[in-house]
């Protein structure tokens, strides 16, 4: 005879004790916290290169109009003050 608590029963385990999951949840497995960790540092990494890749295309496309209207170097000089502040701006909404 199968109860409810037996997996090849019909019904499957009983899980009514069990803490309910949150989706996305990281399940109680050894090393699972490393998971987390290495979320982070992800996010940590992505937000770095973003910066600098913000920073890397306003800074040439600054360049290219400086040499297109011939006023060296002041578009290229303004075009990474405001990527540096922009960014910066973003990073603190981001992460604060």
């Amino acid at each position: 005879m199968s109860t409810s608590n037996d997996p090849s029963g019909p019904l499957g385990p009983d899980h009514a004790g069990d803490p309910p999951q949150s989706e996305g949840s990281i399940p109680n497995t050894p090393g699972a916290e490393w998971v987390g960790e290495q979320r982070e540092v992800g996010k940590a990494a992505g937000a770095g290169i973003q910066f600098g890749l913000t920073i890397c295309v306003f800074a040439l496309a600054g360049l290219w109009l400086d040499g297109r209207l011939g006023t060296d170097p002041w578009l290229l000089v303004t075009g990474v003050l405001l990527s540096f502040f922009g960014g910066t701006v973003s990073l603190i909404k981001k992460y604060s």
